[in-house]
């Protein structure tokens, strides 16, 4: 049932398919929440069997992603521990401060405390069975308020884009928060991956039938490190109601992006 309360923002974005994209990054404009992606894009990963899925929650806590779901119509907590796996860092610093393992001193930061996490975690027996996987993490831009420099986070994303290389099963999701402000940073990313998906406000200003846009940009040959030449751009309008995303193509409803 989420699948269907997720499905119009999902081919939207051409991300409906059984298989993602290697590289895919959200921006996320200041103001806007592009949340319902990330909540619609774990629904369509936990309904396909032996997929797993690996979230590093850093925005939120593991409790937001199940209650968002809740509202898709899925539980997360079914799946974890099977096809789920979940990263928490920011609820475990709450509970086990000041003694966290996420709190780490010296020349050590967070993004290299947590990339070995990750592949720790990707290259365990849970994720070695997996016909396919998928790290979605959510979202970059906390790193820097957890005491990572640019550097570290651009060398965090490197080492991420480099393991998909290696593992032809994999897939990689990041999404940054206040991308008009992190512009330089978030533009590094998006340029290596092979879809990017822009959140923005409405140029035209609030309207109750519409949230934003969505401005979806496509690399038709991801094996092109030069894929400008082949890339696709589409816009569309979202609405993100209690339990159900809708689309609206520009002007549909009488609106200006």
């Amino acid at each position: 049932m989420c699948f269907f309360m997720a499905a119009s923002v999902l081919f939207a974005c051409g991300l409906n398919g059984t298989k993602l994209p290697t590289l895919i990054h959200i921006s996320e404009e200041s103001n806007v929440d592009g949340g319902f992606l990330i909540s619609s894009i774990l629904c369509q990963r936990l309904r396909i069997s032996n997929v797993g899925t690996l979230l590093v929650c850093l925005q939120h806590g593991y409790q937001h992603y199940t209650k968002a779901g809740m509202r898709l119509g899925y539980d997360c907590n079914v799946f974890v521990g099977k096809t789920l796996s979940v990263l928490d860092p920011l609820t475990d610093i709450a509970r086990d401060f000041p003694v966290s393992n996420w709190l780490i001193s010296g020349d050590t930061n967070i993004a290299d405390v947590l990339l070995q996490e990750i592949k720790k975690q990707i290259m365990g027996t849970n994720f070695s069975v997996r016909t396919h996987n998928t790290i979605i993490i959510d979202n970059l831009a906390i790193l820097y308020n957890l005491g990572a420099s640019k550097e570290d986070v651009q060398m965090f994303f490197n080492d991420l884009m480099h393991l998909t290389k290696q593992m032809d099963n994999l897939s990689l999701i990041t999404k940054m928060s206040n991308s008009d402000i992190f512009c330089v940073e978030d533009s590094n990313i998006s340029k290596c991956s092979s879809v990017h998906v822009n959140v923005l406000n409405l140029k035209s200003g609030l309207f109750h039938e519409v949230d934003g846009k969505l401005l979806i940009k496509r690399c038709q040959d991801e094996n092109d490190d030069k894929c400008d030449w082949n890339l696709t751009t589409k816009e569309v309008l979202y609405k993100v109601n209690e339990r159900n995303i809708k689309i609206y193509n520009p002007g549909e409803i009488g609106i200006k992006a």
